[in-house]
């Protein structure tokens, strides 16, 4: 009879942060073992990442092993791709074989909980990302990010310089422009960062985010 083994579970995440909840029988796994266990094949294709308990995420190869019973955290990625772009988040060491990541995908592999932001340094400014911000990690040059602890309001612009610190949660046309003050009968626009005009429909929903700008005009046909 063959003897009772304890049985060593992993969870293992793709490219969008979907786990799949995996058994090993043996303590020490291979990359390619790992890969194989969510049918991710050829092997090479692959990348095989293990997220550390301590948040950092490393490269494990086809041949090499990881210990399961070494770590309390279990969690591994397989991920398509040839090689991986590094990224540091608070001094923690991170590699991605893709060149985008969610913020919150980011928050999540360092451990980061709700009431903080993704923040980066760029050109001497803070520049600080929403949870569903695409963020690039594939730039020639090594980011590092910060974390920072959330602001509960943002400042935002309508006019030529009329700043309004708002509450940072989803409005309604209706709301803003009770807010703004807009003039009655006037639309409501959310002037993009390129500068392109969007006309917001009556009932329209929108998260409000740092440094967002807005217009009004009157409706078409009559002057303002």
């Amino acid at each position: 009879m063959r003897p009772n083994r304890d049985l060593f579970e992993l969870d293992i995440g793709d490219k969008d942060f979907e786990f799949t909840h995996v058994t090993f029988e043996d303590d020490v796994a291979t990359g390619a073992q790992v890969a194989r266990a969510v049918g991710k094949h050829p092997v090479e294709d692959f990348v095989v990442l293990r997220h550390l308990k301590s948040g950092e995420l490393e490269t494990l190869r086809p041949s090499e092993t990881s210990d399961l019973s070494k770590n309390g955290v279990n969690r591994f990625f397989v991920v398509r791709g040839a090689q991986s772009n590094r990224f540091f988040v608070e001094g923690l060491s991170m590699e991605w074989p893709r060149n985008k990541l969610l913020a919150w995908q980011i928050k999540f592999l360092a451990g980061a909980d709700e009431e903080q932001s993704l923040v980066m340094e760029r050109d001497g400014a803070d520049h600080v990302f929403d949870d569903s911000d695409e963020v690039d990690v594939g730039a020639r040059d090594v980011e590092r990010f910060k974390l920072r602890k959330r602001k509960k309001t943002v400042t935002v612009i309508y006019g030529t310089d009329n700043e309004f610190e708002l509450e940072r949660r989803i409005y309604t046309t209706e709301e803003l422009m009770m807010v703004f003050g807009v003039p009655e009968g006037y639309r409501l626009d959310l002037i993009g960062s390129d500068g392109t005009f969007h006309e917001m429909a009556p009932g329209e929903r929108l998260k409000i985010r740092e440094g967002m700008e807005f217009g009004s005009h009157p409706p078409v046909g009559q002057s303002s």
